[in-house]
């Protein structure tokens, strides 16, 4: 993993982040792999899959990571939340972070795809930074909506006046 500074958005999402040392968890929208990189230092006997849409992003998370991929502990796979193949795979928890999907209209069909692949009592993590408190509250508003509509039982954690994160838990 990359020893560069890390934003304070990705500290604060990993303070907020509950795992266990074997768990099995989801980042939608891995990005550059940055968060991948922490959840696996984080991880004793788990592994975290992050997915992302660009075939560039994927690369760079795997080669930033390349150290916890030979271990076992970081896989990415391309494509987006809809369509990217995650098997039988169950997960302990999912993240993702300013991932302006989960405010948008209709996301039905994502967040379907989470509740089948969390685990009963898994939860789904979702962090925003905006730049001005209006916009990261908007988020919080249409987030939590949307994980209320499909079935999850939502509660806020407090953030600073421009972050937001709205935490989604699976019935069971």
């Amino acid at each position: 993993m990359s020893t560069g500074p890390v934003a304070p958005r990705f500290r604060w999402a990993m303070e907020v982040l509950s795992l266990a040392p074997d768990a099995r968890v989801l980042e939608v929208g891995c990005g550059h792999g940055i968060a991948l990189g922490l959840v696996a230092s984080r991880l004793r006997d788990g592994c975290v899959l992050g997915i992302d849409r660009s075939e560039k992003m994927v690369t760079q998370a795997l080669r930033r990571n390349a150290d916890a991929v030979r271990a076992g502990h970081v896989l990415a796979r391309i494509g987006t939340l809809a369509e990217v193949d995650l098997g039988r795979e169950l997960f302990d928890a999912a993240f993702a972070i300013n991932v302006s999907l989960f405010a948008e209209d209709d996301v039905r069909v994502e967040l379907s795809r989470l509740r089948e692949h969390l685990r009963p009592g898994g939860a789904l993590y979702l962090f925003h930074e905006a730049p001005v408190a209006a916009h990261a509250k908007r988020f919080a508003t249409v987030a939590a909506r949307n994980l209320e509509s499909q079935g999850f039982t939502v509660r806020t954690v407090p953030a600073g006046p421009s972050r937001a994160c709205v935490v989604g838990q699976a019935s069971g």
